[in-house]
């Protein structure tokens, strides 16, 4: 299971990390891995439209440790998000579902 993220409306350009594990709570082996895309989505958009897709990095494919780097615009208002990451080798795709983002309110900005 992965535990879920926290971050503040708006803000971008800073990584979200995740460890990825098999049913046992093993970290799964990411080496030789062609693709790695985390797929969001908002828990309240009754269309279940995907908000953004993207690809994330591997930082110790040994570990299962990776990470997507937030571009500008990803969370846009606060809420509860849906996640899914995809891993894929040349003969096996792996899916982790239900990966909850939470977006914090940023603070109101004065005009001062």
């Amino acid at each position: 299971m992965i535990q879920p993220q926290i971050v503040t409306q708006g803000d971008y350009g800073y990584q979200l990390p995740f460890t990825l594990e098999d049913g046992s709570g093993n970290a799964v082996n990411l080496t030789g891995i062609s693709s790695l895309v985390i797929t969001v989505q908002d828990s309240q958009d009754p269309t279940q439209t995907a908000l953004f897709s993207g690809a994330m990095a591997v930082d110790s494919a040994s570990s299962g440790t990776c990470h997507y780097l937030v571009a500008s615009g990803n969370f846009p208002s606060p809420g509860t998000f849906l996640a899914q990451i995809t891993a894929t080798w040349s003969t096996e795709v792996l899916t982790w579902n239900g990966v909850k983002i939470i977006v914090e309110p940023s603070l109101p900005k004065s005009n001062n």
